[in-house]
């Protein structure tokens, strides 16, 4: 019996330490991401991305930019995609300064073409995004707002790993301001990002 139980508490501790995250473990060497950030890294090359490369910094000159962070096969991010795509077209970004970006999310389990095939092109087998469109490589570097020195954080990482879908909404000094991690689209929660600098400001 004593053996049993000997064996039993063997695979149980190995279990757990198993699951154990290395910074779990070891939290001497974790980094913490500046308040204030910026980035670039690669679109789909389309009319619609405004380029090869999307600069955060320079982005942001033009006002804030509400990220939505994508994945090729998530179906709450297709939904995201349409209402946005829709709330464009019925002109409630009209009066915003806001710019919307997708940022590919999923850069070690789905590639480029994939999300070419998901939102690129307008077709109703597709979730056309007719804004810039960013896929980012595991290894995207982020950099210290003002000094423009490299943080040490991949992107990813220094964005929180988010989920999909997330929006996150980045004032003007590359602050997060504001995040939603609502699965389906929901207008109440978009008009609460598209709003969120008029409510902090009144």
């Amino acid at each position: 019996m004593r053996h049993e139980h000997f064996v039993l508490t063997c695979i149980c501790l190995g279990l757990v330490t198993g699951c154990i995250a290395p910074q779990a473990i070891d939290d001497g060497g974790v980094s913490t991401a500046p308040i204030h950030m910026t980035f670039e890294a690669p679109t789909l090359d389309r009319t619609e991305d405004g380029g090869a490369t999307f600069d955060l910094k320079e982005t942001l000159v033009d006002g804030p930019v509400m990220l939505l962070w994508i994945g090729a096969g998530c179906s709450g991010c297709h939904d995201w995609t349409k209402m946005i795509r829709n709330s464009m077209d019925e002109g409630r970004f009209n009066a915003s300064n806001i710019t919307v970006v997708s940022v590919h999310r999923w850069a070690q389990f789905e590639t480029a073409q994939d999300v070419m095939d998901t939102f690129a092109t307008d077709s109703n087998k597709t979730h056309y995004t007719p804004w810039t469109v960013v896929i980012p490589s595991l290894a995207t570097p982020t950099y210290e707002f003002n000094s423009e020195q490299n943080t040490g954080l991949p992107l990813y990482e220094a964005y929180g790993n988010p989920s999909t879908p997330t929006l996150q909404l980045i004032d003007q000094s590359g602050a997060l301001a504001w995040q939603s991690k609502t699965y389906w689209a929901n207008e109440t929660v978009l008009e609460e990002g598209l709003s969120f600098f008029d409510q902090t400001t009144a």
